[in-house]
């Protein structure tokens, strides 16, 4: 079995999701403000989110998902998860994705995990390009990537479907080299 990558920042341990998480996870993806803009409907059970862990497992270890859990090192505090999806090896493209606990809003942890997932996506990955799907309202989320250097493409019309309706969603994407 191949060993997750743990990464280290000034205040976060990123490490791999295990099913100890079960319950952190479950208060964050049943949280209808947590996944107001996310692409999907909040999760009803604590069923869903095992299969969702086991699901970041596998994409793991078929080399198409890397999802961290992000936890504070001073207290081992769950705030969140993080990661890739959508992972095309033949083009070294992928997306990035992320969550946070409304507990820790506005205080940099997102910013400070996401730096380093995207670092270690351009050293270690071989990524060339990483993009990321915004819904146009989420301008928190529109700030952190652009924070982190991502550039808007574009507007994709009616490009998700989630809560019985479609949603556009904002193209952002980081080129390795800028």
């Amino acid at each position: 079995m191949k060993e997750f990558p743990k990464l280290y920042t000034e205040r976060l341990v990123l490490r791999e999701i295990t099913q100890d998480d079960l319950e952190a996870i479950f208060m964050i993806f049943s949280n209808p403000d947590v996944l107001t803009y996310y692409g999907m409907d909040p999760i009803k059970s604590k069923e869903e989110v095992g299969d969702l862990i086991q699901k970041y497992r596998v994409g793991f270890e078929h080399g198409t998902v890397y999802r961290w859990a992000i936890v504070r090192e001073e207290d081992n505090a769950f705030l969140g998860t993080c990661g890739y999806h959508n992972w095309h090896h033949r083009y070294f493209r992928s997306e990035i994705g992320y969550e946070l606990s409304p507990d820790y809003w506005g205080m940099g942890y997102m910013q400070e995990a996401a730096r380093a997932i995207l670092d270690y996506g351009y050293s270690e990955l071989g990524m060339h390009r990483i993009g990321a799907l915004i819904s146009p309202q989420n301008k928190s989320s529109i700030r952190l990537v652009e924070r982190l250097g991502f550039k808007n493409e574009g507007l994709l019309k009616d490009y998700a479907y989630s809560g019985g309706n479609y949603h556009d969603l904002s193209m952002y994407a980081k080129i390795k080299q800028d």
